[in-house]
């Protein structure tokens, strides 16, 4: 009941922002696609559980979890600190910064440092004043000691694995950025739904929507030298992974581990459920976008799109002047108001098939901007340094009769990738060859 109420407070809401042909679109695509919503999380088993107990990690990296705290709910604070505690990994420091003015939670979390074993410790840091989640998380990230930080909500929880599944990430290749899977609970934990599985870092996807979200950890010296700025209040995770990401070396400094272990609460006042409860947060997060590309020096601007949170980037005069890596852009191939073609993977498995026109897929993801293994060739357009290949390859074989076109594009962005180059999806591009 609880969800079906929050799917119309949200549809309401659509339908202010987008008017009614959008929003009616939109309802459509909720109702014949209820594929989306399906999921049951599943608890670890009793095996699972003792496999990582005895699992020996060889010099485990302490880990901090920051959580700023403001007037929180006591049985929410409750649980999230049942959550930390019930980590399988043992060797863990949560640093809380409460900003609400009174000792409530302090007396809760002396209730819990009872249970706390040898490896884990409780930082609880009174603050003077609300300055805001930005001021008052980096009270908390100058007081942590951990090797990684993560970001924990005061409202939400972790799944027992979670920093077991990080401590492993960091133990194989100490990576700068990890990220996990997450999925929405509401108010009692009693329901877990809209399960959010992630993609490895996509500079593109980013760039169009906060997917990495939770739950983020990132090595301490990286996040204390960048810090949350306080003009980004309400996307200030979303401006800090945008800042981590353009200082990677390459991709493999960023881990997605494809589980769940973030449990994101969903309430009246949360934004997981009411997206107009803090509009701020949106527009900062365009503005973190704005800045991001402000500092490659690209000539963009970037819009809001009809779902709050979702951001499109239009480069001027076109993507290839602005971003030398970028050798091909491709969009949606239609045949009887259905897509048939577009975005691929490597080996040419058509990624959004059978979607109408005018839908957004799983996460909204079929609508946004994004880099992709391959593109095809009946709509795309190319940089100039690759025109010579398309005459040569393409061309000659678009004339012939019986031509796969999945083979075809599949082998072009395949040499143009070997080049140098990346492939990007653009859903709103026309049809150009």
């Amino acid at each position: 009941m609880g969800k079906d109420l929050d799917s119309i407070a949200k549809t309401r809401r659509y339908l202010r922002r987008n008017g009614l042909k959008r929003t009616v679109s939109a309802v459509m695509e909720r109702i014949s696609a209820p594929k989306y919503a399906e999921f049951n999380f599943t608890p670890l088993t009793e095996a699972e559980i003792k496999i990582m107990q005895e699992y020996e990690f060889v010099n485990p990296a302490k880990i901090s979890i920051l959580v700023p705290a403001y007037r929180t709910n006591p049985t929410f604070f409750r649980e999230l600190l049942d959550s930390v505690i019930g980590q399988i990994y043992p060797c863990w420091e949560l640093v809380i910064a409460d900003a609400s003015g009174n000792n409530d939670l302090e007396a809760i979390v002396d209730e819990y440092r009872g249970k706390l074993s040898q490896e884990s410790s409780i930082v609880y840091l009174t603050l003077a004043n609300n300055d805001g989640i930005s001021e008052n998380t980096n009270m908390a990230l100058e007081a942590a000691t951990g090797d990684y930080i993560g970001l924990l909500d005061h409202d939400d929880v972790l799944t027992p694995d979670a920093l077991f599944y990080v401590g492993r990430a960091i133990e194989k290749s100490a990576p700068v950025l990890i990220y996990s899977d997450e999925d929405k609970t509401d108010a009692g934990l009693k329901t877990f739904y809209e399960a959010n599985r992630k993609k490895k870092l996509n500079l593109d996807l980013i760039l169009t929507n906060n997917y990495i979200c939770h739950f983020c950890v990132m090595k301490a010296d990286v996040m204390k030298g960048l810090k949350f700025r306080k003009e980004f209040d309400g996307a200030q995770d979303f401006d800090i992974i945008l800042r981590c990401i353009a200082g990677l070396k390459d991709d493999t400094e960023a881990i997605h581990i494809s589980r769940i272990l973030y449990h994101w609460r969903c309430h009246s006042e949360s934004t997981a459920v009411n997206t107009d409860s803090k509009q701020y947060a949106y527009e900062n997060g365009k503005l973190a976008v704005e800045d991001y590309i402000k500092n490659r020096g690209w000539n963009a601007r970037v819009e809001h799109m009809s779902h709050l949170g979702f951001y499109r980037i239009t480069y001027e005069p076109d993507i290839f002047s602005n971003r030398p890596e970028v050798g091909i852009v491709a969009g949606p191939v239609y045949k009887g108001g259905k897509i048939i073609s577009g975005a691929m993977k490597r080996d040419g498995t058509v990624m959004y098939k059978g979607l109408p026109k005018g839908f957004s897929g799983y996460m909204h993801r079929a609508a946004l901007m994004q880099q992709v293994g391959a593109g095809d060739v009946r709509n795309m357009m190319i940089r100039p340094e690759l025109q010579e290949l398309w005459d040569k390859e393409v061309v000659p074989k678009m004339q012939e009769k019986g031509c796969d076109y999945t083979e075809l594009s599949v082998a072009f962005c395949e040499q143009a990738r070997l080049r140098g180059y990346v492939v990007v999806y653009d859903p709103q591009l026309e049809k150009m060859h």
